[in-house]
């Protein structure tokens, strides 16, 4: 079993990687926004449903790592927004790599970095916009996504994730031109993951 985090900015092509992932590994993608979105729903995007977002994923991991005999795939593929400045984010990852690490399952964080300009330019993708309600008033979704780059710390800096979590194997990739495709075969290739039959 292993546990595939991925980690960049808004737009930096996480839930892209992650399909592309889980296409060709044994394993099951979450993105961050399908569990704010079902609060989200009922509540709107009020900050008590970052909590319960939170919550509700920690308990899946948890349960994932309880139910591993009978899981119908072997890895979980996670996107997350991580403010590298924000003590509270820190302690998230924290909190979901110990479900999987005092299981003796294996952690992998995968830092995707994206310039700016592209980053806006994936904002508006159609792909994005189907999978995230939040992201459809474009206004708003690009004045959040230009006032977090200015004011948080998106980029981890040189060996911050190894020092932090020692216990991770960890990768940072510039995918600003690269392709989904290739990107994932990157991530397959260094971390030698196991590719199921589903492209063969």
């Amino acid at each position: 079993m292993s546990f595939i985090v991925l980690i960049g900015a808004q737009a930096a092509g996480k839930m892209t990687v992650g399909r592309e992932l889980e296409k060709r590994i044994d394993g099951k993608l979450l993105f961050n926004h399908q569990t704010l979105d079902i609060f989200a729903g009922y509540l709107g995007y009020i900050p008590q449903i970052f909590a319960l977002s939170n919550q509700l994923r920690l308990d899946l991991f948890q349960s994932f790592i309880d139910n591993i005999p009978n899981n119908p795939v072997k890895s979980i593929i996670f996107t997350v927004l991580i403010y590298f400045d924000q003590v509270e984010d820190i302690t998230f990852l924290h909190q979901i790599t110990d479900i999987f690490l005092a299981a003796q399952e294996d952690v992998y964080f995968v830092e995707l970095v994206t310039d700016l300009a592209v980053r806006l330019r994936r904002n508006i993708h159609p792909e994005r916009l189907a999978a995230k309600p939040s992201k459809r008033d474009l206004v708003f979704s690009e004045s959040e996504l230009i006032s977090a780059h200015a004011a948080h710390r998106l980029e981890s800096k040189t060996d911050e994730l190894n020092k932090e979590f020692p216990g991770v194997r960890t990768l940072r990739i510039n995918n600003t031109d690269m392709t989904p495709e290739a990107t994932a075969s990157w991530i397959i290739d260094y971390f030698q993951l196991s590719e199921s039959s589903k492209e063969k």
